[in-house]
């Protein structure tokens, strides 16, 4: 059945992504007809001929003819034609072709030398006027244009589910969460999409993502509606470089629902695995502790569910689920001891304070590194985390700050309590004190080991701990695991630094089953002597420290956005239309420009991978996937690159202007080198998606 799914899914995007080919042929087509131009050939995808070695591979799928054309399916699905008589974007044929439409002059006076001896074959495409040639060769960009708007429309008028713009959380140390943006605040206006209301949370993500790459100096402004007031702020975003990409955001995390995952409900090797089984999944949690959730309209947030488990870590927790069939099930979901490599890490410095919050008021700044925490001077990163969470009223917090002259100093500081910012789950880059405002790091230093552990065999608290490698069980084990921690964790080492942190590998640990063998490298001390350590350790639960959040796979909040009319329909889509062709726009001017990384660029397998996955998502989001396409399609086609339809657009301009055609073999030899361009573009975007495939 899963097999019949995945054909049916692929079928859907083949038709879709053929649709938008054929469209745009049918439009160089049905205008080349009006214009009287005879057309031999109809094809979605290149007949070319393909031997590998003495195996000949057919050059059509299937093909017949109808009059006059002949229509097909070529064998290379990469794009369409349309051969009209006297046009061919094939170089090597333009002298052939030439020929063909020349025809005799019968009009000609013998011995008349200035005469021309021949004339063009009026069904040719060079014996129409510069007009009627502009108009062939646009009608299929205009045509694309035309039915991306039709196909954003359709499905508006269906109904697109989509992530609202909601404040879930906000990521500590980031530009959101230094504003003090709190969660549930309703984003209307990011970047170049002002005042909307039903902004999808992966359009607030591309603007910020192509905002941040296009010029990471200057801020993108952001509004957001709580409890309706509209703030504006002006955050800059954060770039994180890692090996293979680059991370731009601003860190906001979506809203979640208690709607659990419709496919996989829990976590692997976590608490909730243990008594959630698979009649929950879709399931929605409706109460909690024999109280009911509170509801946001028709919506209910997971955040109270968040607050509860992070402050009764060591306790268990009942929560009420609405089953899909309709049914109610009550589960009492028990603690998850925390699992760890035999030791605690140490805290890191400050990275950040929410802007006008009382830790900066009370004179605090990034830098200082926290010693000792309402009385309490044997601190360790998660544990800070914790233990400041519990905690409602002021605090006495002592750091350590570098002087001028670079020695350290104690400094004690009171703070009382802001508003809770509910960060998420602490597996980002930095951990927070949420209700005191103060963003800080994990370090990979050892704060303490356990006594007569196999890590205590190896290191000793002040050592670090460098890097991590998981030895599998079997493939079983890893094929279990791959998509919820990182290929490199799963396929490689994990080596701690800035983008691959302390509270991202905690994070991925808890997800291994307890007894996993971990081979651990480190240094001891300040690593000034170079002495590595090298010791293979078991993965433990600790018995006094626990992990709150306990393996609930939880949805984000949905949406769906329905037109209410059809004109109104029409005009979402051709706003949606507009909207995606001033990214493609953007997107070209970064490349050009070296803004983007040339990696970024995606081929055939990238199109029809997301074409997959916003196809299972519903045909209205694979619609609005073919808006893009589309859109994508017309722009890149009207590119002033010889070969390309732009490209004749810009030798008929020229005709026009000079009152006579450009030079057949100038024509012929910059097409050559278009042609060229394209096929070593071509050939990177396929260099690109057969990375990713292998990375």
């Amino acid at each position: 059945m899963a097999i019949l799914t995945k054909v049916g899914l692929w079928a859907k995007v083949a038709i879709g992504i053929g649709l938008v080919i054929f469209v745009h042929e049918l439009g160089h087509f049905v205008a080349a007809k009006s214009c009287g131009v005879k057309c031999e050939k109809f094809y979605v995808g290149f007949d070319v001929p393909i031997n590998i070695g003495p195996i000949k591979l057919p050059r059509t799928l299937g093909k017949f003819t109808w009059g006059e054309t002949e229509y097909g399916l070529g064998i290379i699905p990469l794009g369409g034609y349309v051969k009209m008589l006297g046009q061919d974007d094939d170089p090597r044929k333009a002298a052939e072709e030439n020929e063909r439409i020349k025809l005799a002059n019968k009009d000609a006076t013998p011995g008349d030398e200035t005469a021309p001896t021949y004339t063009l074959d009026p069904r040719s495409f060079q014996a129409k006027s510069v007009l009627q040639r502009m108009f062939i060769i646009s009608a299929g960009v205009i045509v694309n244009v035309i039915t991306a708007v039709m196909f954003a429309a359709a499905a508006f008028w269906y109904g697109v589910p989509y992530t609202p713009a909601i404040v879930g959380s906000t990521q500590p140390g980031d530009p959101a969460w230094l504003a003090g943006i709190q969660p549930g605040s309703q984003v209307v206006s990011v970047g170049s999409i002002e005042n909307n209301d039903q902004l999808q949370f992966r359009d607030m993500r591309s603007e910020i993502l192509e905002h941040g790459l296009d010029d990471k100096t200057k801020p993108v402004s952001f509004t957001v509606r709580k409890d309706g007031e509209d703030t504006a702020y002006q955050l800059i975003p954060t770039l994180r470089y890692d090996p293979k990409k680059v991370a731009v955001a601003i860190g906001v995390v979506p809203q979640l629902s208690t709607t659990l995952d419709s496919e996989i409900a829990v976590y692997p090797n976590s608490a909730a695995a243990e008594v959630v089984d698979s009649s929950f999944r879709g399931a929605t949690a409706i109460a909690m502790d024999g109280t009911e959730l509170p509801k946001n309209g028709d919506e209910i947030y997971l955040t109270p569910i968040t607050q509860q488990m992070r402050l009764k870590a060591s306790e268990p927790i009942e929560l009420t689920f609405l089953l899909t069939d309709k049914s109610e099930k009550t589960v009492s979901l028990p603690p998850q001891q925390l699992k760890s490599l035999g030791g605690t890490f140490a805290v890191g410095p400050i990275t950040g304070l929410v802007q006008g919050g009382n830790a900066e008021k009370a004179g605090l700044k990034p830098g200082d590194q926290i010693i000792r925490f309402d009385g309490q001077d044997q601190l360790s990163a998660f544990a800070l985390r914790d233990l400041a969470y519990e905690r409602d009223s002021e605090v006495e917090i002592v750091v350590q700050r570098a002087k001028e002259d670079g020695e350290p100093e104690e400094l004690t500081f009171t703070v009382a309590p802001d508003a809770v910012s509910s960060t998420p789950e602490a597996s980002g880059i930095d951990l927070a004190l949420d209700r005191y405002g103060i963003a800080y790091t994990a370090s990979n230093r050892l704060a303490s080991v356990d006594e007569g552990g196999q890590l205590a065999a190896a290191f000793e608290p002040g050592d670090l701990i460098t890097r991590v490698t998981v030895s599998w069980a079997d493939d079983a084990q890893k094929k279990e695991l791959s998509g919820f921690i990182p290929p490199k964790m799963l396929n490689d080492s994990w080596d701690i630094d800035d983008f691959y942190t302390v509270p991202m590998l905690v994070a991925n640990l808890q997800m291994l089953p307890t007894g996993t063998e971990i081979r651990v490298l480190g240094a001891k001390g300040a690593a000034a002597d170079g002495k590595v350590i090298d010791t293979v350790v078991k993965l433990k639960a600790e018995s006094d420290q626990y992990w709150p959040e306990r393996g609930l796979r939880f949805e984000t909040v949905k949406r769906i956005h329905r037109a209410e009319s059809l004109a109104a329909a029409f005009s979402l889509g051709y706003n949606e239309a507009v909207h995606r062709g001033k990214g493609v726009l953007r997107f070209l001017k970064m490349l050009v420009t070296g803004r983007l990384k040339a990696d970024l660029l995606g081929g055939p397998v990238a199109i029809f991978t997301i074409a997959g996955s916003h196809a299972a998502e519903g045909i209205p989001r694979l619609l609005m996937f073919l808006t893009f396409l589309s859109i994508n399609l017309a722009i890149l086609n009207f590119l002033p690159i010889p070969a390309l339809d732009g490209g004749h657009m810009v030798f008929l301009i020229a005709e026009a202007v000079l009152g006579r055609p450009v030079d057949e073999e100038w024509q012929a030899r910059l097409t050559m080198v278009g042609v060229l361009m394209l096929l070593g573009l071509m050939a990177f975007a396929f260099y690109n998606d057969i990375a990713r495939l292998v990375g």
